[in-house]
């Protein structure tokens, strides 16, 4: 009966299928989100289906019968995307166990960009976290390992960003999430690195510093350290700003302490003066670099364009 009636339909009332067909094309291209698109997509596909059928446009039949089943494949890749994120996401990690090994990275949510970027994002907060760690206490070194599992994790990221990158597909604001993402991953890349010859320089029993100078630097840059893991973890401007004001110029403050100890000691003692001014170079970078990392945290669409940044701190004498 239903078939029979859709014979009889006149060519006005067969047409405005076409025209709804039409209007879903034309909504399509409004959509900020792939899921909503491959939605409307897969609506217009059944109607333009519907249309040509009852007009015997068979071209128009053709193209939308073979457009139909890619968006549902397209639909399905993008909802299992977001139930792989939202289980790796709602799952706690610890973040010392298998630390070069990444825990939220997955292949599958490449389909949908907005779950791939949440994905990553919490990634690199695996890497602050382990930030403090790389500092050596009063008592015991820097584990070693921790560096080159840092390392190991942050080119996961780098490949995984590169590749969500090459796949396209990406809004503005999404291509501006990924930007600042491969800037942090440099960043803390840098970081991971300084700290660790900071380390070095701090244990090195050759050129033993003063023991008021090595507790200071390690004492205030472990308190800096742990207000980046806070502000990366919560986000929030006043976290963001602590931090911009806890890594401020620092260079007269560690002019004094060069000062300090230069005159403090006595005799030529090159091997000590240098050691002190590498320890304290490194210290500056660090700062530096943390500074930068804050000015990443800040949100892309919010805040206002960030100013040029300092120029770093001078190469280090050669050995």
């Amino acid at each position: 009966m239903f078939l029979a009636r859709l014979l009889l339909l006149t060519g006005w009332e067969r047409d405005i299928a076409g025209y709804v067909a039409a209007l879903m094309v034309f909504a399509t291209f409004s959509m900020k989100s792939m899921l909503p698109l491959r939605i409307v997509a897969i609506c217009s596909n059944v109607t333009f289906i519907y249309y040509a059928l009852l007009s015997s446009i068979y071209p128009v039949l053709i193209l939308h019968i073979c457009l139909l089943p890619m968006n549902l494949l397209r639909l399905r890749q993008i909802l299992r995307a977001r139930h792989e994120g939202h289980r790796l996401l709602g799952k706690t990690a610890d973040p010392d166990a298998n630390f070069a090994k990444p825990s939220f990275l997955s292949l599958a949510a490449l389909a949908d960009p907005a779950t791939a970027l949440s994905l990553a994002e919490r990634e690199q907060l695996r890497i602050a976290s382990h930030l403090a760690a790389r500092l050596p206490s009063s008592d015991a070194p820097a584990p070693i390992s921790t560096g080159r599992a840092a390392t190991l994790l942050l080119n996961a990221i780098d490949e995984f960003l590169a590749t969500l990158a090459g796949r396209g597909g990406l809004t503005a604001p999404q291509t501006a999430h990924l930007s600042s993402l491969q800037s942090r991953n440099e960043v803390l890349r840098a970081l991971h690195e300084t700290l660790g010859e900071l380390a070095a320089a701090l244990t090195d029993n050759t050129a033993p510093l003063p023991d008021w100078l090595a507790s200071t630097l390690r004492e205030g840059l472990g308190t800096i350290l742990l207000i980046a893991e806070h502000a990366a973890t919560n986000r929030t401007p006043d976290d963001i700003n602590m931090l911009q004001r806890m890594t401020s110029d620092r260079g007269p403050q560690v002019e004094k302490i060069r000062t300090r100890v230069m005159t403090t000691r006595t005799g030529d003692d090159t091997s000590s003066h240098r050691a002190v001014y590498i320890t304290t170079a490194l210290y500056e970078r660090t700062v530096w670099l943390l500074q930068r990392y804050a000015k990443l945290l800040e949100p892309a669409l919010t805040a206002p364009p960030p100013p040029s940044p300092p120029a770093p701190p001078p190469p280090l004498p050669a050995a």
